[in-house]
């Protein structure tokens, strides 16, 4: 598969499951009618679990956690491209980025099951994603400005980095006025599911500027 359509698929993928989940339990009654991103009327979990809405999303979301590991194996056989070499901070975005898309599996896995333990998995396989893909994130973007500024005839648009740059900036942000909102005791459902909704878009959208970067890339990667 060719890099561009890989990163082309991590990012249509979770954008059809959230939102297309959303309309189909909302179409159905299961979920108030809202726009989520700014009335946080629902959880992306409640509108992913809703009756039958649950196939559709588990049969997205699956493709999209195994393409996601198969992401972060040709982003770094791409830094080793551009190296020329191996490199450890490769093998720490690899070991990120797979461990996050696992943890999506697991809570997939769990979703619309009950019991404290299966709640429980939910959460945990939830956390580890929307730390740790981030995180390999920040890690491929700082990889990238460190090879734009040592080897700056490598077709890496600047502009690209920057509008990914943004979106981590954002993902920080989203983050912080979370914090502040339950430092404040101001914190509530709406608040806690508006910043789900919006975390979860900007880590999707960081995906798109990988289709930029790889756009010219026909190196076929392999799983070795």
């Amino acid at each position: 598969m060719q890099p561009r359509i890989l990163a082309l698929l991590v990012v249509v993928l979770p954008l059809l499951a959230s939102n297309g989940a959303f309309l189909l339990s909302a179409f159905a009654g299961y979920v108030s009618w809202c726009n989520p991103y700014l009335d946080g009327c629902t959880t992306i979990s409640n509108a992913g679990r809703s009756g039958d809405t649950i196939f559709y999303y588990r049969a997205l979301v699956f493709p999209y956690s195994v393409f996601l590991i198969l992401f972060w194996l040709y982003a770094k056989q791409w830094l080793e491209l551009l190296h020329g070499h191996a490199t450890g901070s490769a093998r720490v975005i690899l070991w990120l980025g797979v461990t996050g898309s696992v943890a999506l599996l697991l809570y997939i896995d769990f979703l619309g099951t009950s019991g404290e333990i299966n709640r429980l998995m939910r959460r945990i396989g939830a956390m580890l994603y929307f730390t740790l893909i981030p995180l390999a994130q920040l890690l491929l973007l700082y990889q990238h400005y460190k090879l734009l500024r040592n080897r700056p005839e490598i077709s890496i648009s600047p502009r690209t980095l920057q509008y990914q740059l943004i979106l981590i900036m954002l993902m920080l942000f989203t983050v912080v006025a979370s914090l502040f909102y339950v430092l404040t005791g101001n914190n509530t459902s709406e608040v806690e599911n508006i910043v789900e909704w919006n975390f979860s878009l900007l880590v999707n959208l960081y995906f798109a500027g990988m289709i930029l970067i790889w756009k010219d890339c026909r190196h076929v990667f392999t799983l070795g």
